[in-house]
């Protein structure tokens, strides 16, 4: 019974040096993970966050491999994270000159049309304002309002100016898109023609 309760003793402490025997190999390979996935992380959210996410499960259960002792597991789950992560970075670096080339084409067909546009609405709100009788089916009060919008729509297109100047194309052309959604119902309020 002595012997026997001695055999358990010394295979429970060779299971945990040989559990023990993987937790560094482990930790570091989760790390390598880690340091691989954080160098694509800020531009993968931006462009490819599902093939982002992909990758970072396989992470993630390596985490909770490790969490829970079994180090094999944890090695085995991360094995592949830096090739997956090094793949990403070259997708990802596609992705974002596509993204930058559609944003960039926007922005050169919104800044070569609003300013037109812009310039048309005020002209015009200028038109109507000059007027006794306002044709029919329009008032003083959709005048004012179509004015204070007139109003938002020229700050808002300042705005998209300034982001651009900034360097920030995706803010730029999102107001821009904001500022010609504006415009469209200005000219439907006002009855302009499109040019």
């Amino acid at each position: 019974m002595n012997t026997l309760t001695r055999c358990a003793a010394l295979a429970a402490i060779l299971f945990v040096a040989a559990g023990c025997s993987q937790k560094d190999p482990a930790a570091d390979a989760i790390s390598a993970a880690e340091e691989a996935l954080s160098a694509v992380y800020e531009d993968a959210q931006k462009y490819l966050p599902e093939r982002y996410a992909e990758v970072k499960e396989s992470l993630d259960q390596a985490r909770a491999a490790f969490k829970d002792e079994r180090y094999a597991d944890a090695i085995s789950a991360v094995k592949d994270v830096p090739a997956r992560a090094e793949a990403l970075a070259k997708d990802v670096v596609q992705a974002k000159q596509k993204r930058l080339a559609e944003l960039h084409a926007d922005w050169v067909r919104l800044s070569s049309s609003l300013p037109g546009l812009m310039t048309g609405i005020g002209a015009r709100l200028a038109e109507l304002g000059k007027l006794r009788q306002l044709p029919q089916g329009m008032d003083k009060q959709l005048l004012e309002e179509a004015g204070a919008a007139y109003g938002s729509a020229k700050s808002a297109w300042d705005e998209a100016g300034m982001a651009f100047n900034a360097g920030d194309l995706a803010g730029a052309v999102g107001k821009a898109r904001d500022v010609e959604a504006m415009a469209q119902d200005l000219m439907t309020r006002l009855r302009m023609q499109a040019g």
